[in-house]
């Protein structure tokens, strides 16, 4: 009788989780993680890329939807995992991606299978969550737009994803060395913020009036890794900017140049719309803000990303 009794309780939960996924599609992608050459600010270095591409591919799904990530693990002496930041893994903690936690490191020529469903629309992104490969380059943006039927509760003519970032040109062992001995030995403040993977190192004003610092780099002609990306807009429309910060260390304050902002989602949470000049974004934070094209068609209009400094206390050797 209790075995009878055990095995009908087995097959009522194998029956509810086949159902859980078998409501909306199965959206499958099929991963390669290597390191690999990169120009990510115009000075060339290792990054850690999916499929070679850096920032890894963007995940777009509706809410509902089952997602299938077979990742395979090209690296030569290291173990990967990747975490799905703000996704809930109702009845999935092993697809969570914290290593030694709810999943074993996937190890070096070995293939694993995320799969999990994606219950809530917003703004969302997924990093390397083992040692420090988030630093190294492991992230993407995954976005989960409303299910079939729903609406969101603001309008918007088009929209864009900005994935925001900090850059070191030491090695990611290096900075982990630092940042774990004792006495603790801050790495000091990156070299280069990014957006969508793109900066440009020493391209600042400050760099053409310095006699150490040569601004050839910064002459760009547009199809470069590290060239700024380029959104084009219309005028007198309104344009919904996906926000995610997968910093290391850095927390960030940014501005889109003569236009206000209004944050309407925050961490996959609808908000109550409220109108800011810049907004503070720290690590592992998302929003969406709507934005107006009212200002003069022939201006081109740039983003303020600002590094908000640290200020810890400098090591003595």
């Amino acid at each position: 009788m209790g075995f009878l009794g055990g095995g009908f309780i087995l097959f009522i939960l194998f029956c509810s989780f086949e159902k859980s996924f078998g409501s909306g599609k199965t959206r499958h992608f099929k991963w390669d993680v290597e390191y690999m050459f990169w120009s990510p600010d115009c000075k060339e270095n290792v990054v850690m890329g999916i499929n070679g591409q850096f920032p890894g591919p963007t995940i777009r799904a509706k809410a509902g939807d089952t997602i299938s990530v077979l990742l395979s693990n090209k690296l030569h002496t290291e173990g990967v995992v990747i975490h799905w930041h703000g996704i809930r893994q109702m009845g999935t903690p092993w697809a969570d991606g914290t290593a030694s936690i709810s999943q074993c490191a996937i190890n070096p020529g070995e293939t694993f299978d995320y799969r999990f469903i994606v219950d809530k629309a917003g703004t969302y992104f997924y990093h390397g969550h083992f040692g420090m490969q988030r630093s190294a380059g492991l992230y993407g943006s995954l976005i989960v737009d409303v299910a079939d039927g729903e609406t969101e509760p603001f309008y918007y003519d088009a929209e864009f994803n900005m994935l925001l970032s900090d850059w070191w040109h030491q090695s990611v062992h290096h900075q982990e060395v630092g940042l774990s001995s004792k006495p603790f030995r801050w790495i000091g403040e990156p070299q280069t913020l990014l957006i969508n993977g793109r900066g440009q190192f020493n391209c600042s004003l400050a760099a053409h009036f310095s006699n150490t610092t040569s601004t050839k780099q910064c002459n760009l002609r547009g199809n470069e890794q590290c060239a700024p990306q380029i959104l084009r807009v219309l005028p007198n429309k309104t344009y919904r900017l996906r926000i995610a910060s997968t910093t290391a260390l850095a927390s960030l304050n940014l501005a889109v140049g003569g236009h206000k902002m209004v944050v309407v989602e925050a961490d996959g949470n609808y908000v109550q719309p409220f109108q800011v000049e810049d907004i503070d974004i720290y690590s592992g934070e998302s929003y969406s803000v709507l934005i107006r094209t009212n200002q003069e068609a022939s201006k081109t209009t740039g983003f303020q990303l600002v590094l908000e400094e640290e200020d810890p206390k400098p090591h003595k050797p």
